[in-house]
């Protein structure tokens, strides 16, 4: 005797979806996200694979480097520096004295500026105050 096909409505095609999208979900809150599959992937593969094309040895050089990068910068902030590839900066907690030091040698720096540029103030305010062309010419041929 051959069982006839039952009719399948709506209401069960609903509920057999529901059925398979609740266990959908709870198998994927089980399994691991597809960032922690890359990561634990990448984690197990990517030392077998540097080890097979002959990076292990430069890896652990790197990592050696790293380490004593680490340690001269640790060594000069200690003594008030930092150094970011293209200039030596005064580190922020470096010792008053350093920073007094810095700001001294700015100071004077600006100081020699400062003279050199009021040599011409003063040549500018003598050829206004002077009498003739040649005291004038003789003013400007002195400083140029």
């Amino acid at each position: 005797m051959e069982q006839q096909p039952q009719i399948f409505n709506l209401k069960q095609r609903e509920m057999f979806a529901r059925l398979l999208a609740q266990a959908k979900e709870r198998i994927q809150a089980e399994l691991e996200s597809d960032y922690s599959v890359d990561y634990r992937v990448e984690t197990e593969a990517l030392p077998k694979l540097a080890e097979e094309h002959g990076a292990s040895e430069m890896i652990a050089n790197v990592r050696e480097l790293h380490k004593e990068l680490e340690e001269a910068e640790t060594a000069l902030r200690k003594l008030g520096f930092s150094y970011d590839e293209k200039r030596i900066e005064l580190h922020h907690e470096a010792p008053k004295a350093l920073r007094e030091a810095l700001e001294a040698a700015k100071h004077s720096a600006r100081q020699a500026r400062y003279k050199v540029l009021k040599k011409y103030d003063l040549a500018i305010l003598s050829v206004w105050a002077s009498e003739d062309v040649q005291e004038a010419r003789k003013i400007v041929e002195e400083l140029l």
